[in-house]
C-alpha cells in the first residue's frame, strides 16, 4: 500500500505510526510523565482497536472469511487483556515492563501484518467507490470515537471507552 495515495486505510496506517512512536517513548523511558503517557497510549490503542473492529472486521469477514475475522478479533482480545493487566501493575516495576514489551511486540507485529498483507488484500478487493466509502466511514467513525472519549460526561480516569469494550 503506497502511503499518501489517499488509500482507504491511510487513517489506520497514520495511527499505527503514532502508536509506535508513543510505545517507543514509553519503553525508552523518555516520557516525563510516564503515568499520563501510559494512560494516553492505552486510550489511543483502545480507540484504534474499536475503529478496526467497527470498520475493518465486517470487511475482513466478507473478503477473507469468518475464520480470519475471528482470528483478528482474538488478537484484539489478547491485546486488550494485556492492556488491562498493564493498568493494574505499578508503573515501572519488572512485571509492568515485561507486559509493556509484550504489548509492544504484539501491536507492532499486528501493524506489520496488517500493512504488509491484510490491508493491501482488502484494498484490492474493493472497487474505487467502495474504497472512497470506507475512507469516509473510517474518518467519521474516528471523529465520533474521539468526541465520545473527550466528552464532558467522562469522569475520573476510567474513560467512556471502558463501557464501549466490544466483546462480540
Amino acid at each position: 500500500m503506497v502511503e499518501g495515495m489517499g488509500g482507504p486505510f491511510d487513517i489506520l496506517v497514520e495511527e499505527h505510526r503514532e502508536l509506535e512512536e508513543r510505545f517507543e517513548r514509553l519503553v525508552s523511558g523518555a516520557e516525563e510523565e510516564p503515568l499520563s503517557a501510559q494512560r494516553e497510549l492505552l486510550e489511543l490503542l483502545r480507540l484504534h482497536t474499536w475503529l478496526e473492529e467497527r470498520c475493518l472486521q465486517p470487511l475482513v469477514a466478507r473478503v477473507e472469511g469468518r475464520a480470519r475475522a475471528r482470528q483478528q478479533a482474538e488478537d484484539h482480545l489478547a491485546m486488550r487483556e494485556l492492556m488491562d493487566e498493564l493498568e493494574e501493575l505499578p508503573l515501572g516495576d519488572a512485571e509492568w515492563q515485561a507486559r509493556l514489551y509484550a504489548l509492544e511486540d504484539l501491536w507492532v507485529a499486528h501493524f506489520q501484518e496488517e500493512e504488509s498483507s491484510l490491508l493491501p488484500r482488502l484494498s484490492t478487493a474493493l472497487d474505487p467507490r467502495e474504497q472512497q466509502t470506507l475512507r469516509v466511514e473510517l474518518t467519521l467513525a474516528r471523529e465520533e470515537l474521539r468526541t465520545l472519549a473527550e466528552g464532558p460526561f467522562v469522569s475520573g480516569t476510567r474513560s467512556l471507552l471502558e463501557d464501549l469494550r466490544w466483546d462480540g
